[in-house]
C-alpha cells in the first residue's frame, strides 16, 4: 500500500513539473509570436546596395553579394530633415535609400558641393553643415554638385521630399529625378539600427534571419 501511494505521488509530481514546463514554453512562444507580429507591422529590414550613402552606409555591389549594411526602417514614422529614408521608385519596382534634405515649402541649392536651404517661411538661404558627407565624396568640380545655384534655388512642392545621397559624386537622387512624394515613402531608417548596424548586418549575413525573431519580416 505504501509503495502504491509513493508511486502515485511521484507520478503526480512528474506530471505537475511537466505541465509547468509546457505552460512556460507555450507562454514564451506566444510572446515571441505576438512581438514578431507587432514588430513586423512597424519595422522592416533593408539590405543596402551600391555606394550612394557612403560613408554613412556601406552598400554591396548587388543584392546577391555580401558586403552591404543591413538596417531597419520604421514604416510608420513621419520623415524629418536629416532622416535617412527608403522610397519606392519606378512604379514600386525598385527602392532608393537616401537622406531627406528638404521638405515641402523649402528651397534648395548646391554651390560646388555646399548645401544651402531656404526653409519654409524664411527669406534667406542658410548654409547647412553636413557632417555626414565626406569631402572625398563631394568634389567641388563635379558638375552635379552645383545645382540651381541662383536666388530662387529649387523649390520643393508641398507633400514632397528633396533627397540626396551622402556620396554626392555618384548618387542618383533628386538632382536627377526631382522631388519624391510622401506617398512613395517605404519607411525611415531607425536610429537604433544605425547605431548597431554592425550587429544587425552580422546577424543577417551569417544567420540569414531578421531580428528579433525567426519569421522573416521582409
Amino acid at each position: 500500500m505504501l509503495t502504491e501511494i509513493r508511486n502515485s505521488l511521484y507520478s503526480k509530481n512528474g506530471k505537475s513539473k511537466l505541465n509547468i514546463f509546457l505552460n512556460v514554453a507555450i507562454a514564451i512562444v506566444a510572446i515571441v509570436v505576438v512581438f514578431e507580429i507587432v514588430f513586423s507591422l512597424n519595422f522592416s529590414g533593408i539590405y543596402v546596395v551600391h555606394s550612394s550613402m557612403s560613408p554613412t552606409l556601406t552598400g554591396a555591389d548587388s543584392e546577391d553579394e555580401i558586403g552591404g549594411d543591413y538596417v531597419y526602417i520604421n514604416k510608420n514614422k513621419t520623415p524629418e530633415r536629416g532622416d535617412i529614408v527608403v522610397v519606392y521608385f519606378r512604379d514600386g519596382n525598385e527602392y532608393l535609400i537616401k537622406r531627406v534634405i528638404a521638405l515641402g515649402g523649402d528651397s534648395v541649392k548646391l554651390d560646388r558641393g555646399k548645401l544651402y536651404i531656404k526653409y519654409k517661411g524664411e527669406k534667406q538661404f542658410v548654409l547647412v553643415e553636413e557632417n555626414y558627407v565626406d569631402s572625398n565624396n563631394n568634389d567641388a568640380a563635379e558638375p552635379k554638385n552645383t545645382f540651381h545655384n541662383n536666388d530662387i534655388g529649387y523649390p520643393v512642392p508641398e507633400g514632397h521630399m528633396f533627397l540626396l545621397g551622402d556620396n554626392r559624386n555618384v548618387s542618383l537622387d533628386s538632382r536627377n529625378f526631382g522631388t519624391f512624394p510622401l506617398n512613395t515613402l517605404d519607411g525611415v531608417v531607425t536610429e537604433w539600427s544605425l547605431e548597431h548596424k554592425s550587429f544587425c548586418t552580422a546577424m543577417y549575413t551569417y544567420f540569414r534571419f531578421e531580428l528579433p525573431g525567426f519569421f522573416r519580416i521582409k
